[in-house]
Order: structure tokens, then C-alpha cells, then sequence
């Protein structure tokens, strides 16, 4: 099992067709937009998480 992993792994090479695939000039920014924009509502809910359960657990709302 361990060994197909590893061979998984190993096995990082793109496609010939998008080898050589250069980004734009605004395309850096699109990505980090995109990636706040997924992360962000992630990491909010999780804080919010971690908060209530302070609140609960700890009675800090009192």
C-alpha cells in the first residue's frame, strides 16, 4: 500500500501540453484573489468555532 503511494507521488510530472504554460500578466493577482476568497470564509468560521466554544465552555459571555 505504502509503495503505491510513494509511486503516486513520484509521479509529478504535467501534461506535455501544458509544459510550457506561461502566466499573464494579471494572472497572479486572479490567484491570490481567488485563494483569499476561498480561505477567508474557512478561516472565519473556524475562529467563530473556536469562540463559541470559549464562550460555552468558559462562561465568558456573563
Amino acid at each position: 500500500m505504502f509503495q503505491r503511494i510513494k509511486d503516486i507521488l513520484k509521479k509529478k510530472e504535467l501534461d506535455p501540453d501544458k509544459r510550457d504554460v506561461e502566466l499573464e500578466k494579471g494572472d497572479f493577482l486572479a490567484i491570490m484573489i481567488a485563494a483569499a476568497l476561498t480561505m477567508f470564509p474557512v478561516l472565519i468560521g473556524i475562529f467563530a468555532l473556536f469562540g463559541f466554544l470559549a464562550w460555552v465552555l468558559f462562561g465568558l459571555g456573563r
